[in-house]
């Protein structure tokens, strides 16, 4: 899923939030704030600078992500390529690839792009794929409007002639009409792999996935186009970034963007409200540019400035107090809603933030632990047990689990048996009683009877020793959601830190380790 940092241990939080101040720096000279009138007006400003902010980072956050992979002329096998072609992924993710943040080693993603401004696309999924897959589309403000393939409540693998909601015409048949909001969307393809000896069959399936311009579409033979192939290719992708983000440039060019992207991008009637606030208050909407056009005192252009520089510490230490809030109904686990947003613009922000992408529940769940249940950071200075009790050790999905280790920069730690998950195709050993130990720790249990269940961690003296565990949930039931949401029925397993005795303080063993 999202592909997006997520960090927020008390260390890298101080740091984010030195960061940030360091760089807002004197919001404004000519503001005042110590004039009560202008430190009055600058606090009106902020507060609703803020909600302008939450409002649109999806927006602009998904606009910077378009413009990144849709910067190469040919697909890249890393999710860059031209609109309205598939660019598969081909290769599981490893320590040395630094390229897409939080990999996943238990699908092989197939992402695009569609662009359907010059009219519908089809997109075709080979019916009796007997494998888990999915195609989960986007819309420009991250809503995932409609799936295709495995999971409940998808829409069933065939033929799929997507269209905006401003075409007009008649389906032809055999294809089924799905309704776009807008004429962008994102698509994010994902295909089980069983293991490494399994990628060339991952390979065939995607082979079969298919765009196609509807004007180009043929029923008889739905996989026989082919996009034309550039006779120079472009393979070097350049990075976009959100306007006020970058270096040297005026924070407040941020809402600037925001009054381009959503005249582009029209929001929903339900965002009526704010949308008026927003331009009665700072001028902010669709097509305008009050930072530009200097309608701003210099109270409010200081408070937006330090809206958009303050953002990274501000998010990361409200993810933080979110986690916290919830962390014994989740057993110490941050359980967020994704998919769909409504009017809840701070939900949505921070998963845009720290998860852009992420699918409806009915497609994948997932929880996130960065402290032990003591509420203490993860770190690779102690050892861990990860324990499943006898009837949470087999998670109630239908198509697959896993448990991944990722450092605080989002991607896999590197260690000697390149090993960065495990999950329901592991090889893994359970208890007599039916329960499961995972083993955290940055060095070899002893016991080589333990070492199915051992998942590295970073070195003590690593640079970087704090990490994070996802657990990915594919295939939960309805009932199974609400459960996790609420914190009752099944529930996620217990990090503890070892101790005295070499085990828990609950009293679960430890992996044995080596005589020092």
């Amino acid at each position: 899923m999202n592909h997006r940092r997520i960090t927020a241990t008390v260390c890298c939080l101080m740091v984010a939030l030195a960061g940030a101040f360091a760089l807002a720096g004197p919001a404004s000279a000519a503001y005042d704030p110590n004039d009560p009138a202008q430190k009055a007006e600058y606090d009106a400003a902020f507060d609703l600078g803020l909600q302008a902010y939450e409002f649109g980072l999806p927006l602009l956050d998904m606009k910077r992500t378009y413009l990144s992979s849709t910067s190469v002329n040919w697909p890249s096998g890393r999710g860059g390529g031209p609109v309205n072609m598939f660019s598969h992924f081909r290769k599981l993710a490893d320590a040395k690839d630094r390229t897409v943040v939080l990999p996943n080693s238990d699908t092989l993603y197939s992402m695009a792009w569609l662009d359907l401004s010059r009219g519908p696309v089809v997109i075709h999924s080979r019916k009796n794929t007997r494998r888990f897959h999915v195609f989960e589309l986007l819309d420009p403000w991250t809503e995932n409007f409609a799936n295709i393939g495995s999971p409940e409540g998808a829409k069933p693998d065939g033929d799929y002639m997507v269209a905006s909601k401003w075409w007009r015409g008649k389906v032809p048949k055999g294809l089924k009409l799905i309704r776009s909001p807008y004429d962008r969307v994102w698509v994010i393809g994902r295909t089980l792999v069983k293991s490494k000896a399994d990628l060339k069959n991952v390979w065939k399936i995607q082979n079969t996935y298919r765009i196609v311009p509807l004007k180009k579409w043929n029923p008889k033979r739905p996989e026989a186009y082919h996009p034309k192939k550039p006779k120079k290719l472009d393979l070097v992708k350049n990075e976009a970034h959100i306007p006020g983000t970058g270096e040297g440039e005026d924070p407040a060019e941020f809402f600037d963007a925001l009054g381009i992207a959503l005249a582009r991008f029209k929001a929903p009637a339900r965002d009526e409200t704010i949308l008026a606030r927003m331009l009665v208050g700072l001028g902010i909407g669709p097509g305008h540019f009050p930072v530009r056009n200097d309608e701003l005192s210099d109270p409010q252009l200081a408070a937006l400035r330090d809206v958009v520089t303050g953002a990274p510490s501000r998010m990361q230490s409200g993810l933080l107090s979110t986690y916290i809030q919830d962390f014994d109904i989740h057993n110490g686990w941050l359980v967020a809603r994704t998919g769909r947003y409504g009017t809840d613009y701070h939900r949505r922000a921070q998963i845009s933030r720290f998860g852009l992408g992420a699918p409806t529940p009915n497609v994948a769940m997932y929880p996130v632990a960065l402290m032990d249940r003591n509420k203490a950071p993860l770190t690779g200075a102690r050892r861990y047990v990860v324990h499943f009790d006898p009837d949470q050790a087999k998670p109630p999905v239908k198509f697959f689990w896993s448990l991944t280790l990722y450092d605080n920069d989002s991607f896999f730690v590197d260690n000697p048996i390149d090993r960065y998950l495990v999950n329901d195709r592991s090889n893994l050993k359970y208890n007599d009683d039916g329960s499961l130990d995972i083993y955290i720790q940055s060095e070899a249990p002893a016991d080589p009877g333990q070492m199915s269940n051992w998942l590295p961690s970073p070195a003590p003296d690593a640079a970087q020793p704090a990490f994070r565990l996802t657990v990915r949930l594919y295939g939960l039931s309805k009932q199974g959601i609400r459960n996790l949401y609420s914190g009752e029925g099944w529930q996620l397993p217990t990090i503890l830190p070892c101790g005295v005795g070499n085990q828990t303080s609950t009293g679960v063993a430890c992996a044995t380790t080596t005589p020092g």
